[in-house]
């Protein structure tokens, strides 16, 4: 039976069109994520100035391959790590870590 369903679930995959297929709702989730979380980050800004001075090429290759190798870090992160703990108590320690990291910022003071 698990087989049939497999065969049908193939079928519609292959009659999807491909940009269908490639445009994903979960590609277009983890894109919007990435997108809006490092639009006008500290990065994106070092990568300004970078192409300011340098070989623009080399700025884009090296920043497309960092964020490969983060990504892809995550993403094994994450799969070995959902296999280990549930959902709920990575997005509990997150939320305290987030809380406790934005107290220090807070109380620590600044020097010029």
């Amino acid at each position: 039976m698990s087989s049939v369903l497999q065969t049908e679930d193939e079928n519609k995959k292959q009659k999807r069109p491909f940009l269908t297929q490639f445009f994903s709702p979960i590609f277009l989730k983890a894109f919007s994520i990435n997108f809006f979380g490092e639009f006008g980050d500290k990065s994106q800004l070092a990568t300004i100035g970078l192409a300011a001075d340098e070989n623009p090429f080399g700025v884009v290759l090296g920043g497309v391959v960092a964020q490969l190798v983060c990504t892809t870090a995550a993403v094994i992160g994450g799969k070995s790590l959902a296999s280990q703990i549930s959902e709920r108590i990575v997005a509990l320690s997150g939320g305290m870590l987030f809380i406790i990291f934005g107290i220090q910022s807070f109380l620590t003071s600044v020097d010029a």
